[in-house]
């Protein structure tokens, strides 16, 4: 009965929406004066009914709603994210291309650089009869795994 209500409440939302974003274009200027100066308030309606049905209804019920968590590409766990205001280092790069971390033994990239090919080699995809395009990502992607998996061989001797 619930999830029905939390339901109803989002379909309320978006008729209500429907009846806002009427009134505000309505009169043009302030239809437009609304969408350049202030967006949010054009779909306050939606997003307030939204948040509350979703509420409603629960992710209890759900496969992964609550636990969701976005991943990363590597195996940090609690790892900060990635500093974009400064460019990174090669060798990070290389390890976030093995997925791997500076701090991982030479087995734990082996393994991953291995598990990576076996994913993402030429062939393996060739014989899978997909796109042309997947076939040159999976070209490019095997040569960047070499490239990386050498790079971090021979920085470590």
């Amino acid at each position: 009965m619930q999830k029905i209500l939390g339901f109803g409440v989002i379909a309320l939302g978006v008729f209500l929406e429907v009846l806002w974003l009427g009134v505000c274009f309505g009169t043009v200027v302030i239809g437009i004066v609304l969408l350049i100066f202030a967006p949010r308030i054009l779909f306050f309606p939606f997003n307030f009914f939204l948040v509350i049905g979703l509420a409603m209804i629960g992710t209890s019920g759900m496969k992964g709603g609550a636990s969701f968590r976005y991943q990363s590409y590597s195996n940090a766990g609690h790892q900060a994210p990635p500093n974009f205001a400064q460019p990174q280092s090669s060798m990070s790069k290389y390890y976030e291309v093995l997925e791997s971390n500076p701090t991982d033994s030479m087995e734990v990239i082996k393994k991953n650089y291995r598990r990576l090919i076996k994913e993402y080699h030429y062939d393996s995809i060739a014989s899978k009869n997909l796109p042309e395009d997947m076939l040159k990502f999976a070209k490019k992607k095997t040569q960047d795994l070499n490239e990386a998996y050498e790079a971090i061989k021979k920085a470590r001797g």
